[in-house]
């Protein structure tokens, strides 16, 4: 997976953050504003009582199943995603690996809540279903010449130096096929409880719907899927249409995980479940210091808490940052997380890690500290974050880059530092 930063226009946060506060109340007033949006009827095990109660893994083991060590702690996070490279060392398609990789984590975690991960964008090559779509020039996403679109996805994964075929979410045809994926996953020995869909809005994000090269390392830019407006309008809408049948195809009960932001996290309106794009208030390799940095995290806390008080999943993942500027592991660690904990909601889960394999995944000392309950929603002032919980005081200054969790006994709701 690669982040593309939401593109976002120069704001004044105060002002924002003001619009989103009303926005929250007006939402909660109103039955028939969230009854618009999707919601899942049931949730992974999950409490306040700690983090841990509400932590996920988004990863793969490229060598195939867990270790002993690897399994157990695998098994303390009450939900699980399975990455497209899992077992990508052994042959098979990734259906299965993934499939078996879920089903060994369930004798350790039977309660828990495994998820299946597909591509809405990129062809991988992996998958069993790629060799349909590479059978059938009919899905394939084609250029203005009438030409097949390649590109390259994170580079982490193997694929074909040519780059990979794009799916034609327009087509019925190549909807059903995914469809069909998805819920055969959910069927499987893995017992997914459900998908998650990377390049969820691919056709419709800013950065993408501009883009006209594709550029790669050693070679010259070549041109990119140039194609009229109306072209790419009906993949945006393709896409959208697979959500809604993906949801209705798995019911309310599993969760349908759409990641990409690219319509400010709005692509939860076809689906019951947010991810807030691949590192939320972090980045892979940037200046934390960068007023761009800042924008993007109040706009993904913005969405994780309308995606909150909706009563809609919001995983929010951290990503290790190998900046200079980010100062050392546990300061990256703490900010992410108290990120976390200000947008917060019941049906919200965290992640932190190093990368996209499984690791990269560690378990932090502050899982297992006493949390509770908050006391309320978080109050912004003077630029500041800060909320209350049975056990814990959070404050959060985005713009400043600073963060502070006090963990104690009968803290202050409205305490400050």
């Amino acid at each position: 997976m690669q982040h593309e930063r939401p593109k976002t226009a120069s704001i004044n946060m105060c002002t924002m953050v003001a619009a989103l506060l009303l926005l929250t109340a007006a939402v909660s007033a109103s039955g028939e504003t969230e009854s618009a949006w999707p919601v899942p009827t049931a949730l992974p095990p999950h409490s306040w009582a700690t983090v841990g109660n509400r932590v996920f893994i988004h990863g793969c083991k490229s060598s195939g199943l867990f270790n002993t060590s690897e399994l157990a702690l695998a098994a303390r996070f009450p939900l699980l995603t399975v990455e497209k490279g899992q077992g990508e060392e052994l042959p098979g398609y990734a259906e299965d690996k993934m499939a078996a990789l879920a089903a060994q984590w369930h004798t350790a975690s039977p309660r828990g809540w495994a998820i299946f991960y597909m591509n809405a964008h990129f062809n991988w090559g992996m998958y069993r279903m790629s060799k349909a779509v590479d059978s059938e020039p009919a899905l394939w996403v084609r250029n203005s010449s009438g030409q097949a679109c390649r590109a390259h996805g994170d580079p982490t994964f193997p694929q074909p130096t040519d780059g990979m075929l794009l799916f034609n979410m327009s087509n019925p045809d190549m909807r059903a096929i995914f469809v069909a994926t998805a819920v055969n996953a959910t069927q499987s020995g893995g017992r997914f409880s459900g998908v998650f869909v990377d390049g969820a809005d691919s056709w419709g994000t800013a950065a993408l719907a501009k883009l006209q090269s594709n550029r790669r390392p050693g070679t010259a830019t070549r041109p990119f899927c140039d194609m009229s407006a109306a072209s790419m309008a009906d993949l945006a809408r393709g896409n959208e249409l697979l959500l809604m049948e993906l949801q209705a195809a798995l019911g309310s009960s599993r969760l349908v995980i759409a990641k990409d932001g690219g319509h400010f996290y709005n692509d939860s309106e076809y689906c019951n479940t947010e991810f807030l794009s691949d590192s939320y208030c972090s980045c892979y390799h940037c200046d934390v210091n960068a007023a761009a940095l800042a924008e993007t995290c109040h706009l993904q806390l913005q969405a994780a808490i309308l995606a909150g008080t909706r009563g809609q999943v919001a995983l929010m993942h951290g990503e290790v940052n190998t900046d200079a500027s980010a100062g050392s592991l546990q300061q990256q660690f703490t900010f992410t997380l108290a990120a976390f904990l200000i947008a917060a909601a019941d049906s919200s889960f965290f992640g932190f890690s190093d990368g996209w394999y499984f690791n990269g995944t560690r378990w932090h000392p502050e899982y297992d500290v006493p949390l509770g309950a908050p006391h309320g929603p978080a109050h912004f002032a003077g630029g500041v974050w800060t909320r209350g919980f049975a056990h814990a005081a959070v404050r959060l200054d985005v713009a400043g880059h600073t963060a502070n969790i006090t963990w104690g006994e009968g803290l202050n709701p409205h305490w400050s530092l």
